[in-house]
């Protein structure tokens, strides 16, 4: 499975253009997209559900793949959340011939989840951490990378 990681990797690199450094990527303190995060409804009871909407604006000159897909994923959490998982974008790289079929453009779809609480969680505020990954390319230059990041998903329990 390491190997075919690995391989997979080094293809995508191939396609992509990356390049193992390079000055026109972002900065370590810079994120190539805006994330925001939306609950509805924030305030809820005990054993009931919300859904979560993130929404991914890339700065200018920033352009998401494809693939690998983008993905959202919050872990269970014994006494708060189920486990929850929502992805978007294809489940395999495009030909080599339509390379450009692999950005999205324009606007891209929020990813939407519902969690379910537990019906014992605790009243008062929480929060909930979730992990988001994607794959982006710098359009000047072709510096294609992954990155991720965590989020704070807050929910009120009355």
């Amino acid at each position: 499975m390491k190997i075919r990681i690995a391989l997979f990797l080094s293809l995508f690199s191939a396609i992509c253009g990356v390049r193992a450094a390079s000055p026109s990527g972002p900065a370590a303190t810079d994120t190539p997209v805006k994330v925001s995060v939306a609950v509805s409804p924030q305030t809820i009871g005990a054993g009931s559900d919300t859904v979560v909407t993130v929404k991914l604006d890339p700065k200018p000159g920033i352009k998401l793949n494809k693939y690998p897909k983008i993905k959202l994923q919050i872990p269970a959490v014994a006494g708060l959340v189920d486990a929850a998982e929502q992805s978007l974008g294809n489940p395999a790289p495009p030909p080599a011939d339509q390379l450009d079929a692999n950005y999205f453009h324009g606007g891209i779809d929020p990813l939407t989840l519902t969690l379910h609480l537990d019906p014992q969680v605790a009243k008062g505020p929480h929060d909930i951490r979730a992990k988001l990954n994607y794959f982006y390319c710098v359009a000047a230059s072709g510096f294609c990378a992954p990155f991720k990041t965590e989020l704070t998903i807050p929910v009120t329990i009355r």
